[in-house]
């Protein structure tokens, strides 16, 4: 690469990096017009992937759809490229968690700034039809006394890439809301509980849900035990409102605006009438989730949205039909492998049946290890264990009927037996965690369309033949 490709990302000059997450780098950069914008550029592994590039395309038009002087807005991006980027307002300043760190907990007047910019940040966001979901003091800036959101849309997309393969969830234990852990239905109210934990961190220097082990945090999150009693009398009501465990007992962003702007650091608070209003979530599109306030038009045929986005903001794009992508995609890949192995189990059902048992244990222990929703060692240990004795007695009920049917050798009908076992380690109630590390590892082995498509192509004679090996045993 020459130094004019290593100095410049399309028209925009880049000067240094400012910073790098497991999925992207950031860059500051200077426009035509010499002006400073923040460059966030996604890995390679991540850009490889064609359905996170569509579905980056619809976010980022949506994100454009976002106006306020509290929210980092979206300049530009380049999504067809080899490198694709997207190009938000550079804010020069601190982190609210920098900030903190370094001074301290801010004074009341601020934190009442602080918690009014975020919350008019969060109308603006939801008002888009968009779910934040990681909300938190890394990304808040504070310009000028001012709360800016960054890393919004981006930070959670190249995570939401990481979610699509995974299943698992997206944010920091501390600042999510209890059903993002409980992996129940995400509505806009989990942006509300992650602003109020960000403000208790700026009026007292701490998480809201205390700082040990990721299962004490997360544990503590869900039984709503929020120290409350650390932040200050004026602010304690607020918070309360905002951080209860039911997603249906917390108000709108609009009305927590209006509840901060009755707060009053002097020693009382303003008497607030509270009527609880909860914006309708008709619809959610993973990884990232919108929200639908209202029956939209059907839109009208536009060209594919895998170009340049620039000029005025668009509506998203409808869903594109998945069959097509994904028989070119990792997970189809996985289904061939599925299907191999369980043929495989009934031709050598002791041999391939154990390694299929291994393999599975082999995946759990590596989703236990290195997966970002984990659970403890004996839930592990019981979970693993309740599902082989599942899969075992689903493929002794499998012998029995075949056998019953007399139109299969005792041998024959255990061999097919043993392919539904191994099926079921992989497919049955428990599996997740197989499923989720196998999907994590194969992205990770195919990096590319094109290894993916080769992969494919061969995977799949060879799994037509293992099946018909079985069909004929049977």
């Amino acid at each position: 690469m020459g130094a004019r490709t290593q100095e410049h990302l399309g028209p925009y000059r880049v000067v240094r990096k400012i910073g790098e997450g497991g999925m992207g780098v950031v860059h500051l950069g200077v426009d035509g017009e010499g002006r400073e914008v923040a460059i966030k550029v996604l890995h390679p592994h991540v850009a490889a992937d064609l359905k996170a590039r569509d579905r980056l395309v619809r976010e980022v038009e949506t994100m454009r759809r976002v106006r306020s002087p509290n929210v980092a807005e979206v300049i530009d991006a380049e999504l067809a490229g080899e490198q694709p980027y997207v190009v938000t307002r550079f804010a020069p300043g601190r982190t609210l968690e920098d900030t903190v760190l370094a001074d301290g907990a801010l004074g009341p007047r601020e934190v009442v700034k602080l918690a009014q910019g975020l919350c008019q940040a969060l109308v603006a966001v939801h008002a888009a039809g968009v779910i934040h979901r990681d909300l938190k003091p890394s990304n808040v800036m504070l310009v000028d006394g001012e709360a800016l959101v960054i890393d919004f849309g981006i930070a959670h997309l190249v995570d939401a890439v990481r979610l699509t393969r995974s299943g698992m969830f997206v944010g920091t234990p501390g600042y999510l809301a209890p059903e993002i852990i409980r992996e129940s239905q995400i509505t806009q109210a989990a942006d509300v509980h992650a602003l109020a934990s960000t403000v208790f961190f700026a009026a007292t220097g701490s998480p809201p849900f205390g700082t040990g082990t990721f299962e004490a945090v997360c544990y503590n999150t869900m039984e709503g035990r929020a120290q409350i009693d650390r932040a200050p009398a004026w602010l304690r009501a607020w918070l309360s409102r905002a951080l209860q465990v039911d997603p249906a007992a917390r108000p709108s962003a609009r009305e927590l605006l209006r509840m901060a702007r009755a707060l009053d650091p002097g020693g009382g608070r303003k008497p607030v009438t509270r009527t609880l209003t909860m914006d309708t979530i008709s619809e959610l599109l993973p990884p990232v989730k919108y929200a639908r306030r209202r029956k939209e038009q059907p839109p009208a045929p536009a060209p594919r949205t895998d170009q340049r986005v620039a000029g005025r903001p668009s509506a998203p794009e409808p869903e594109p039909a998945e069959r097509q992508p994904f028989l070119a995609s990792s997970g189809f890949v996985g289904v061939l492998l599925l299907v191999t192995l369980v043929a495989l189990t009934v031709v050598m059902p002791v041999i391939v049946g154990m390694f299929a048992a291994v393999l599975s244990l082999a995946l759990r222990v590596g989703e236990h290890l290195f997966g970002e929703h984990r659970r403890t060692a004996p839930k592990t240990a019981l979970v693993t264990a309740g599902h082989v004795l599942l899969s075992l007695a689903v493929g002794i009920v499998a012998a029995s009927l075949l056998h019953w049917a007399d139109r299969l050798t005792g041998d024959q009908a255990e061999s097919l037996a043993a392919g539904v076992f191994t099926l079921g380690l992989f497919v049955l109630p428990g599996a997740g965690a197989v499923r989720q590390a196998a999907t994590r590892t194969l992205a990770r082995l195919l990096p590319g369309h094109s290894a993916t498509v080769v992969t494919v192509a061969v995977m799949g004679p060879v799994a037509l033949l293992s099946l018909i090996v079985a069909l004929s045993q049977g």
